[in-house]
């Protein structure tokens, strides 16, 4: 069964896969990403002519985010499923990045998965459907040296996931 699905962060790596291969599965696909006429002009038109519907947001405004949910929701007609996708990862001894530094990847890394998932809620209420997919990393269940702000990210990822799930449920 075809699905409409909104996927953010789809101007690079797993997020372009993923558009692609939704598409190709027959899926109806709302890719978004920032700077659609800027320097993700030529990603943005590279997915359009493979049939996706492309939306400009950025996840870390929450301007941003309500009005590409809802230009979404209007272009496709409604939502099915949202996948957050989009997440910058840093690297370097933990000790040495500033707080201004944590705050920027926990603003894309997990607010701005709130702020999606709050933007998207109403929606799938109404429908009393959705399904709701949040990329995270093994890195919130682990981790690594040297990568101690994006593991900081991510497992505070995978507690916004399972509190959700079992609130949602």
């Amino acid at each position: 069964m075809s699905q409409k699905i909104l996927i953010t962060g789809t101007s690079s790596g797993f997020g372009d896969l993923m558009v692609r291969t939704l598409l190709s599965a027959g899926h109806t696909v709302v890719a978004t990403m920032r700077a659609t006429a800027g320097k993700n002009k030529e990603s943005a038109e590279a997915l359009a002519a493979l049939g996706a519907t492309v939306v400009e947001m950025d996840v870390t405004s929450d301007d941003s985010v309500t009005a590409g949910v809802r230009q979404a929701i209007e272009k496709v007609g409604s939502l099915d499923a949202v996948v957050n996708n989009a997440g910058v990862g840093v690297a370097g001894r933990q000790e040495s990045f500033e707080i201004q530094d944590f705050q920027r990847l926990f603003d894309v890394n997990l607010f701005g998965v709130q702020r999606v998932i709050r933007a998207v809620l109403p929606h799938f209420r109404e429908k009393r459907a959705g399904t709701i997919v949040n990329i995270s990393s093994i890195l919130g269940r682990m981790v690594l040296p040297y990568f101690g702000p994006y593991n900081a990210s991510k497992y505070a990822l995978e507690a916004l996931t399972e509190n959700y799930r079992i609130e949602l449920s």
